[in-house]
């Protein structure tokens, strides 16, 4: 890699910690100092390190995912070089604005080590769809506690309500979008002759750029076919390793929550805040959401404890942990990986890191 691609990761984090440090320092210049300071000295060592080993423990989860879901296309990876793509996978995202990076930088990675281009898609989208709607799932089954705990906060109500109606959107719109490629294949062909498209195929340098991406689609459907029918418990599989995930990243905050602020919310609640106000946060166009997540979460959090000064330390403390340490190891990991790689990544030279 060279020394300018490297130095350009300097950018994104530096915006990146500069929000999320300006709106926690704008946060607590409205907090009781007092408050704050006593919250400060409760923290140690192992509240840091707790969110932090939960937070790894999902490059593992998300490795395995990976590899048993590649085997079922005959493609035989490393778990090296599958963990390598999670990591990648949730560097990207803390790094780009939107949180949107993390999924492209997976698919070109896998191609670039040999994997097929409409299956790398597939198989990013199809994890993507599970997340939607195990957080849809979540929220179905959880409906009485859902609303009698949002009835109960004095704030922090609307980001919830939100969170609940990007979930049904988007959920269903990505669904329709694999199960029926057929018609997003037709309206790419009629979009590939507007003056968009034509714009389109000057910009990617192919003019047929819409009858590419049609026959893509059309690919994709079959793959995603043969996943959910000829690998139904593969997949239910995989789902459930999600589902861990995000336990994991509930129980990190949850921990924190417990540990500093005098929230008296069980698990149950804070898991079902977490993944609904989860899914509004990061349509904010900073690095990783940056900003747009701490406001959230001590926004939401303050309205069952009741004490803002605490949730902010706690909502700092608990970010600290599982996002700003986590990019520089992200980075370190990514930097060292591309360096005993030559900067580059092809199927010959998969590096077998496990």
């Amino acid at each position: 890699m060279s020394d300018k691609s490297t130095f350009s990761f300097a950018k994104p984090i530096g915006l990146a910690i500069v929000i999320g440090l300006c709106v926690n320092l704008g946060i607590a210049f409205f907090m009781d100092a007092d408050t704050i300071y006593e919250t400060l000295r409760k923290i140690n060592i192992v509240v840091i390190l707790v969110p932090f080993v939960s937070y790894f423990l999902i490059y593992f989860i998300d490795s395995l995912r990976l590899y048993v879901v590649l085997r079922q296309f005959g493609d035989r990876l490393t778990f090296g070089e599958c963990f390598y793509n999670s990591v990648i996978s949730i560097l990207f995202s803390n790094i780009t604005p939107f949180a949107s990076g993390g999924q492209p930088f997976q698919i070109m990675h896998l191609t670039s080590i040999g994997i097929d281009s409409s299956r790398a898609t597939n198989v990013v989208l199809s994890r993507y769809v599970e997340f939607l709607f195990t957080c849809f799932g979540i929220f179905l089954l959880s409906i009485p506690t859902a609303l009698g705990l949002i009835n109960s906060m004095h704030i922090g109500r609307e980001p919830l309500f939100i969170g609940f109606g990007v979930t049904i959107f988007s959920s269903f719109f990505i669904l329709f979008s694999l199960i029926r490629p057929d018609m997003l294949s037709q309206v790419i062909i009629r979009l590939e002759h507007t003056r968009f498209g034509r714009l389109i195929g000057k910009l990617s340098r192919k003019d047929n750029w819409g009858e590419l991406l049609s026959q893509w689609t059309k690919t994709l459907r079959t793959e995603v076919a043969f996943l959910w029918s000829e690998k139904l418990l593969v997949m239910l599989l995989d789902i459930f390793l999600g589902f861990l995930n995000l336990a994991l990243q509930a129980f990190s905050l949850a921990y924190v929550l417990h540990r500093i602020t005098p929230i008296h919310t069980s698990y149950v609640h804070i898991m079902i805040t977490f993944v609904i106000i989860n899914l509004v946060v990061y349509y904010v166009p900073t690095p990783g959401a940056s900003g747009s997540i701490e406001g959230s979460y001590v926004w939401v959090f303050s309205g069952m404890n009741n004490n803002p000064a605490a949730t902010t330390v706690a909502i700092l403390i608990w970010r600290f942990a599982t996002y700003y340490l986590h990019v520089f190891f992200g980075l370190l990991f990514f930097l060292l990986y591309r360096k005993r790689s030559g900067g580059r990544i092809n199927k010959e030279k998969a590096l077998p890191l496990f």
